[in-house]
């Protein structure tokens, strides 16, 4: 008696074929994404290779099981809320590029994603911000050195910008344009500008002093605005993001903040001491979003919320009752 062929033959042509659809999806995306976006997908998309691995579990196409119970592993090694959110958005446009059905989508999943969220705050520790008080103490007491010079037009422009990190490593000398004291900076692309647009945004005559200061004692003419060093004074090649931080947390340690502090310093700390401190000082919130090139007010209304709280109804409710402190 003659048996059927077994099915399992046929299952490396179909994943061959789901390759494949990847591989082209893959392709057309280096043209179209960002290179951030898509370095951040590789990596997203490893962690859940490298746990599903470990488990002997199908990564394309998964199943939801596979999907909630590598939602709960990542619980239990401690991953943030919005970090598992990030994979599973991955996880879901790699289905939907391979042209698979999107696991991310079951009940499962959305229950998993449930039971995550009522086991561990969703909230996100925010970065110690670095407001102009802080960056103005740095510039009074630095000194003269080219380290010192470089760190105060960086922190000028950073906050003038509002730049991210990535936005403020990729400006050139040819992005700026002075005139009549101040000037401009030119973003050329941004987290909310995938298609390169670009954006102008202000410098203050403070910040155009210490950057044409910086300019002159590092004889640069073009190129890379900021850059590294090589031993004490000869300069390198441009600086990357990820050295942003460490920058930023060499001055909060200048600045003698507590070592708990200086931990909490991020590439991100002023960006938000700028949304902090224009909101103290009552700009209006289209104008706080215009200058750190926000979609929507999320993202500024938390940098802010501090401000926000201290000028809240219960504040000013304190003042009047006379429970502030201050009468």
């Amino acid at each position: 008696m003659s048996h059927p062929p077994d099915r399992p033959r046929e299952a490396p042509v179909a994943v061959s074929a789901v390759l494949d659809t990847l591989r082209s999806w893959s392709d057309a995306a280096h043209s179209a994404y960002a290179p951030n976006t898509l370095r951040a997908w590789r990596a997203d998309w490893a962690e859940f290779q490298n746990i599903c691995s470990n488990g002997g579990l199908a990564v394309l196409p998964a199943a939801p099981t596979t999907v909630s119970q590598f939602i709960r592993v990542c619980v239990g090694k401690g991953k943030r809320p919005a970090t598992i959110r990030r994979y599973c958005a991955t996880i879901a446009r790699v289905h939907l590029a391979a042209r698979q059905p999107n696991p991310c989508a079951d009940e499962e999943v959305k229950l998993a994603l449930k039971s995550m969220s009522r086991a561990q705050p969703a909230r996100q520790r925010q970065a110690r911000a670095l407001s102009w008080s802080d960056i103005e103490k740095f510039l009074r007491g630095a000194g003269e050195g080219l380290q010192a010079r470089r760190e105060k037009a960086m922190l000028c422009v950073a906050y003038d910008t509002m730049a991210r990190r990535r936005e403020l490593v990729a400006l050139n000398v040819e992005d700026l344009h002075f005139e009549g004291g101040s000037g401009t900076a030119l973003i050329r692309r941004s987290k909310t500008d995938q298609a390169g647009e670009g954006a102008l945004a202000y410098l203050s005559y403070e910040t155009v002093r210490e950057v044409r200061d910086w300019l002159q004692a590092a004889e640069i003419k073009d190129g890379a605005l900021f850059r590294g060093f090589v031993g004490r004074r000869r300069l390198g090649e441009r600086l990357h993001a990820d050295q942003v931080a460490d920058i930023f947390k060499r001055v909060a340690r200048w600045l003698g903040l507590p070592a708990s502090e200086v931990a909490q310093v991020s590439g991100h700390s002023i960006r938000v001491g700028a949304a902090q401190d224009l909101l103290a000082l009552n700009i209006d919130l289209a104008s706080i979003m215009q200058a750190g090139r926000w979609k929507d007010t999320r993202m500024p209304m938390r940098y802010a919320e501090r401000v926000v709280a201290a000028r809240g109804g219960m504040a000013r409710a304190a003042r009047a009752q006379g429970r502030d402190g201050l009468s």
